[in-house]
């Protein structure tokens, strides 16, 4: 955030779009599932709340929709999402694959600090099931991490932070309570592919089990490759020049 009047506006637009602590008022689940059996079968079920869960990967990954697999079956539950990134963001996309819009704030950062202090607020304001963090910077200090990991803990909300490969020893990947790693394989002419999921690292069960997922071919669930379009935004950005 980059001054007092940034965080008052960001405050007021969570206030207006979510008066209450929705997070607090819907019902105590443990984990937010996605849906897809073959990826919550590498974590306790879904997404763990409380917790801080990683995934890395390089470009074109599956990382963008793995986070929305969990964004659109929770927002079909009634739950709340705020997304921060640095990047591009598309609406489109996310509405193709089943996000209920009208429960998603995005929240376009300019700078490393701006995005983890913005991931900060949405989890102290405790009216979002799930902050997706898109982290495409590298690096980050290990106090920034161990703040948000502090703060996720035993909270009500989960975090989902995507990065790129991350170097060993990295303090992201001391705070994560799960980490998964994909890659895209099978590419081709005729063929989307698959995503090749492997978990690194796990609190809830045994690491080094993978799963396989193919686009558009999973049971039940809106999983493809969506194109690069256009964010519409319902974006903290919009409002703050106003």
């Amino acid at each position: 955030m980059s001054n007092s009047r940034d965080i008052r506006a960001l405050r007021e637009l969570i206030s207006r779009r979510f008066p209450e602590a929705v997070a607090r008022s819907l019902p105590e689940h443990g984990v937010l599932p996605s849906g897809i059996a073959e990826l919550d079968s590498l974590l306790p079920e879904g997404l763990p709340r409380g917790a801080l869960t990683l995934v890395t990967g390089g470009p074109s990954s599956g990382k963008t929709g793995l986070a929305l697999a969990f964004a659109a079956s929770m927002t079909r539950e009634g739950g709340s999402l705020a997304w921060v990134h640095g990047g591009a963001f598309s609406a489109p996309s996310a509405d193709h694959s089943g996000v209920d819009l009208s429960r998603l704030l995005h929240i376009q950062a300019e700078s490393r600090d701006e995005a983890l202090r913005c991931a900060d607020f949405a989890l102290r304001w405790q009216a979002f099931h799930l902050v997706v963090l898109d982290w495409h910077w590298g690096g980050g200090s290990g106090a920034a991490w161990n703040r948000l990991h502090r703060l996720v803990t035993g909270g009500v909300s989960a975090l989902l932070v995507l990065t790129p490969p991350l170097r060993a020893g990295s303090p992201l990947l001391y705070c994560a309570s799960v980490h998964l790693r994909a890659s895209r394989q099978g590419l081709g002419d005729s063929s989307l592919g698959e995503i090749e999921l492997e978990l690194m690292k796990s609190r809830f069960q045994a690491a080094g089990v993978s799963a396989t997922l193919r686009y558009g071919e999973v049971a039940g669930a809106p999983f493809a490759l969506l194109p690069d379009l256009p964010g519409l935004g319902q974006a903290w950005n919009e409002d703050r020049e106003k």
